[in-house]
């Protein structure tokens, strides 16, 4: 199986760096290193989902990707202390945005906080990343009608038109910072149950216009795999994007 379009290299920081001083330097040494690698890249290779006080910076020096957010409030532009909305993050720098990650998840956020994020964060035309996972597996399958309902439920505000900006993110949470992911195979069946998801509500073509990216305990020995034969479109990486030349690896083999 080959990839279908150019891969998505997503980055995820979480709550790192310590300083902006220090992200302010990967970027930098990412992007030097990045300009001399030796085979064809596109301008822009790769998205870094960073914390939000840094993102004004980083958007202003980063070369060669996008800069983006872990989150977002699912809130409108009002009278609510220590929330971002998306027009926010958007005249900040910010390009992307994840949406549910089994961390956030694992804070509170409910379904329909969620559905509200994804509707207003598509609205603001920002690309939104969905991200999807179940906590284990099940000999019968079930996990992947569990996957299924979770596409739909947070999909349900979305109209059809907006799916052109949204991306899913499969990561299985048993796989987060573990030692063992998911495998190619794993991924791809669960790569056509949410497209299926996907198809039951707009449709084929528009189910198509989404990308599918694969996280969890991707690493430069493992994330060439996943895009050839796990299905997906690319992938949303954690700790290997946080050390420039793990993360680099990554970007430069997934270009291929």
């Amino acid at each position: 199986m080959t990839k279908r379009i150019t891969p998505l290299i997503v980055g995820n920081w979480k709550a790192t760096p310590q300083t902006l001083d220090k992200a302010l330097k990967f970027i930098k040494n990412l992007d030097k290193r990045y300009s001399n690698v030796k085979k064809k890249l596109p301008k822009k290779g790769y998205y870094l989902a960073v914390p939000d006080v840094f993102i004004s910076k980083l958007s202003s020096v980063s070369i060669h990707g996008y800069i983006g957010a872990e989150n977002v409030s699912g809130i409108s532009l009002g009278q609510t202390t220590g929330a971002t909305v998306p027009s926010q993050l958007l005249s900040g720098g910010a390009t992307f945005t994840l949406i549910g990650h089994s961390e956030v998840r694992a804070q509170g956020e409910t379904s329909d906080e969620r559905a509200h994020k994804v509707a207003l964060s598509l609205q603001s035309k920002l690309l939104t990343i969905l991200c999807i996972g179940e906590h284990k597996r099940d000999k019968e399958g079930n996990y992947l009608a569990e996957l299924e309902d979770d596409v739909k439920q947070s999909l349900s505000l979305v109209s059809r038109n907006l799916f052109t900006n949204l991306v899913i993110a499969y990561e299985p949470v048993w796989a987060i910072g573990g030692d063992t992911p998911a495998t190619p195979q794993e991924c791809f069946e669960v790569v056509i149950a949410i497209r299926r998801a996907l198809s039951s509500l707009v449709g084929i073509d528009y189910a198509k216009k989404v990308h599918v990216l694969y996280g969890g305990t991707v690493t430069k020995e493992n994330a060439l795999s996943f895009i050839q034969d796990g299905g997906v479109d690319g992938l949303l990486i954690g700790r290997s994007s946080q050390d420039v030349s793990s993360f680099l690896h990554i970007i430069t083999t997934c270009h291929g």
